[in-house]
């Protein structure tokens, strides 16, 4: 591995500030930006290097903050095909998007809500990637839908399909997804601050490349490292919400009550909690809650909430390797699970439910999310995915109709 010096000096000052700042602040180079509900808004811009098969050796001065965000980036759907040998990798997708990309940028802007001070990071070290712009555009934004991948029947169909491979005892849950793909013209970042403003998630974030962009609204946590303990919070169990506040508490009460919803999210713990002892200490990996009822813009989930010591020295790699994908979006048995879904989606997931987050070098910190309730753009062309868990309970019109709920917020913006 490669080893590479990184002089990095922090100040700090206080501030009151918006997200809303930010996006009046946005820089030209590529950039991303982490808006979501918790403590931290992060923005780090113009890379300087890829992250991948390199060890930084960082000298740290002046006043650093309590978390150290040096490496941001994703890993799409797909490159967890790659991780098993027992799965087919699907053919590669030359769009644009890597499958997998870690960076380590120049200039870095941490902002603490809590204590409301902002944090500026600048960073010298080897340059191996040149200084671009994005290709977020300009102008008003609008857009205009051209196709799905399913129609309503395809869908419905394909639901029916799970539910006879579930009867034949070959998988247990299945994570259906279906796409829709949009014309867009005009200011990425204004879509990003409309869906912002009637979805704010904790895991918001816009990333502006120079291929494209990605605008997520994610309310899931893949997982955090702190502390030595390695945190992951999944969701299995939707209902809608409603505008009228007794037929909302209506939906909320079913969905904790519904024995179909948390057997969903029982079978994925379970999963879960097996992948985790795949990577953290023996017998230290325990169930925190179960069922949480959370609730966003659209729609009411069912979560959990599940933790395990990490061994000193473990990398984002293992990591990955025990973790990836996230089994609240495949289903399980795991692997089973993504054989069905590479034979029934017809269009690749790319970033939607892969892995979008930060970690410090050394791999003590860091948090990532899957990214659904997420968009990305390539050229004039953005898609999203939408999707649930099918088990041999489920109504196949009433799956397809929860995929209009969870999408919902995306097409508002987007019309």
């Amino acid at each position: 591995m490669r080893s590479r010096a990184v002089s990095e000096h922090w100040r700090v000052e206080s501030r009151d500030l918006t997200v809303e700042d930010f996006f009046r602040d946005l820089p030209d180079t590529p950039f991303v930006f982490f808006y979501g509900e918790g403590r931290w808004l992060m923005l780090a811009e113009d890379p300087l290097t890829e992250a991948d098969g390199v060890a930084f050796d960082f000298e740290r001065r002046g006043s650093l903050p309590p978390i150290l965000p040096d490496l941001f980036g994703h890993v799409t759907f797909e490159y967890g095909y790659g991780l098993d040998p027992a799965l087919t990798v699907p053919r590669a997708v030359n769009d644009g998007l890597p499958e997998r990309r870690f960076q380590l940028h120049r200039r870095l802007r941490l902002y603490d809500r809590h204590e409301r001070k902002l944090y500026f990071a600048e960073r010298h070290a080897e340059r191996t990637l040149e200084p671009l712009r994005h290709r977020l555009g300009q102008g008003a934004f609008s857009a205009t839908k051209l196709r799905d991948s399913d129609s309503a029947a395809a869908y419905e169909a394909k639901v029916a399909r799970i539910r006879e491979e579930i009867a034949r005892g070959n998988v247990y849950q299945v994570n259906l997804t279906r796409q829709e793909e949009w014309r867009v013209t005009g200011d990425i970042a204004a879509f990003a601050q409309r869906l912002h403003h009637l979805n704010a998630a904790p895991y918001s974030a816009l990333v502006a490349d120079t291929k494209g962009s990605i605008v997520s609204s994610s309310p899931e946590c893949f997982f955090r490292i702190e502390n030595g303990w390695l945190r992951t919070r999944p969701i299995k169990g939707t209902a809608p919400r409603s505008a009228d506040p007794s037929e909302d508490v209506r939906w909320r009460e079913e969905l904790k009550a519904s024995p179909k919803n948390l057997s969903e999210l029982a079978m994925i713990v379970d999963l879960l909690r097996n992948d985790l002892t795949r990577v953290c200490v023996i017998p230290s990996v325990r169930v925190n809650a179960f069922p949480l009822l959370e609730s966003y813009a659209n729609v009411h989930h069912l979560v959990a909430d599940l933790a395990g010591t990490l061994p000193t020295g473990t990398s984002l790699d293992d990591v990955l390797t025990a973790l990836f994908p996230g089994g609240s979006i495949t289903g399980c048995p795991k692997l089973a699970a993504m054989a069905l879904i590479q034979e029934l989606e017809v269009w690749p997931r790319r970033i939607y439910t892969g892995a979008l987050g930060w970690c410090r070098a050394d791999f003590t910190q860091g948090e990532f999310a899957i990214p659904i309730r997420t968009a990305w753009v390539l050229g004039d062309r953005l898609r999203f995915g939408v999707g649930g868990g099918v088990v041999w309970d489920s109504n196949p019109r009433e799956e397809y109709e929860e995929t209009l709920h969870k999408g919902r917020s995306l097409v508002q913006c987007l019309s």
